[in-house]
């Protein structure tokens, strides 16, 4: 089989041919609209039939017909495709001069995969050292690839100066466009081998603080113990560089609280249940003798809170604004748990988190809540997904389990 992490080590130019095919059932018909001969169709087929140890179609005097694994990668290919395409017409709008940028050999999937996967490399680690060891080839190969990318197109894709290697506006468009296609073929390979029964694959998932304890953990826990053989990646981070992974198919999707999108037009949100926010103080806080607590016992507390501009804080903030109290002076902000919860328990600072955040924590008699309802803070907790997003077989698998799993959460 071939390899599904990563750059997928097949033709490029098969899967087209493939793809053809499938959407003619006419090998001739296939073989004229790609200008090439039928014998070159017929062999880029059976190599990949090799390669897959599948058949991919059903031969006979009427034509070809995709098998149900032919089919299924046909799917995924011309998706690919649809993203060389739409690559080569955002470098025919800065090369105007170009008569048809669509026939060049990396919008046409006629390139070495070999070439597209050093300059994704280097994209994504801004370093030829890196992206060499990545690859497991030279610093040479990784420079002599791009270099010959670049001489196709006919301009730079990085700029190199003092501070490292920096990426050219066509460039983080081509990058985006070509990461997506090769998402789009390891979700393709990874469904024809699920055909058996079994699923397969990777889950590439984004995770936002409040997740992390107990709704993304249960969910991977649950969809292993039914799907042992799948494979779930996590990536931590602010928001703003989960979402750049999410845009170029780096991660399938971001878990946590949702951003508004007013007109965004490539991402979409799946709310999964609405949360509060609450106090939180270590077990044997002076707060936690008292019966009654208000936010304006808390003015002489340190606050811990997450960074200024984060949803969370901007409810906390309107929170306070609500009971007409002052913003908080001297305070920390972090968003890692582990940090919170080392302050907490070695001082008498009041951190804002959500119940589920210490989930484990209330469990085991460490930290508590406050008795103190900031009804003002609500935030909808949930999936943000690309539009039109088109989900491998394990990432659809787990999304349901998320989805199950949030049902199960008690509401604050």
């Amino acid at each position: 089989m071939p390899q599904t992490q990563g750059v997928p080590h097949i033709s490029l130019r098969h899967l087209k041919a493939l793809a053809y095919v499938a959407r003619h059932k006419n090998l001739t018909r296939a073989a004229k609209e790609l200008n090439r001969s039928q014998t070159a169709i017929t062999k880029a087929i059976g190599e990949l039939e090799t390669q897959f140890e599948i058949p991919l179609f059903e031969r006979s005097p009427a034509g070809m017909k995709p098998t149900l694994c032919g089919e299924k990668l046909a799917h995924w290919v011309e998706l690919a495709e649809a993203e060389f395409r739409a690559a080569g017409a955002s470098y025919q709008n800065i090369k105007v001069d170009v008569k048809d940028a669509s026939k060049l050999s990396v919008f046409s999937m006629s390139i070495s995969y070999k070439r597209l996967a050093s300059f994704i490399a280097l994209y994504d680690h801004r370093d030829t050292k890196i992206a060499a060891q990545h690859l497991g080839v030279t610093r040479a190969a990784i420079s002599g690839a791009v270099r010959e990318l670049e001489d196709l197109l006919e301009l730079s894709l990085f700029e190199r100066d003092t501070n490292g290697i920096h990426c050219s506006p066509f460039c983080l468009q081509l990058a985006r466009h070509l990461k997506l296609a090769f998402a789009h073929l390891r979700h393709g390979i990874d469904d024809i081998a699920s055909l058996d029964g079994v699923t397969y694959g990777t889950v590439a998932v984004g995770t936002l603080p409040y997740t992390r304890t107990v709704l993304i953990p249960r969910a991977m826990n649950r969809v292993l113990k039914s799907h042992p053989q799948l494979e779930v990646s996590t990536t931590e981070g602010r928001y703003a560089q989960l979402e750049v992974a999410l845009r170029s198919g780096d991660l399938d999707f971001i878990v946590g609280a949702t951003r508004p999108l007013g007109d965004e037009k490539e991402l979409v949100t799946e709310t999964l249940f609405e949360d509060r926010l609450a106090v939180i103080v270590r077990t044997g806080h002076p707060l936690t003798k008292q019966e009654k607590v208000t936010l304006g016992d808390l003015q002489h507390y340190r606050w811990i809170l997450p960074a200024r501009n984060t949803p969370a804080r901007l409810l906390f903030d309107r929170e306070l604004s609500q009971d007409h109290l002052p913003r908080p002076e001297h305070t920390i902000e972090t968003s890692s748990l582990s940090t919170v919860r080392g302050l907490l328990l070695e001082s008498d600072s009041v951190a804002l988190l959500s119940e589920h955040q210490i989930y484990f924590d209330k469990l085991y008699g460490v930290l508590t809540a406050l008795p103190i309802a900031l009804n003002h803070t609500y935030r909808p907790i949930g999936v943000t997904m690309r539009v039109h997003s088109h989900l491998s077989p394990a990432a659809q698998l787990f999304l349901e389990q998320l989805r199950q799993v949030a049902q199960e959460m008690p509401k604050q």
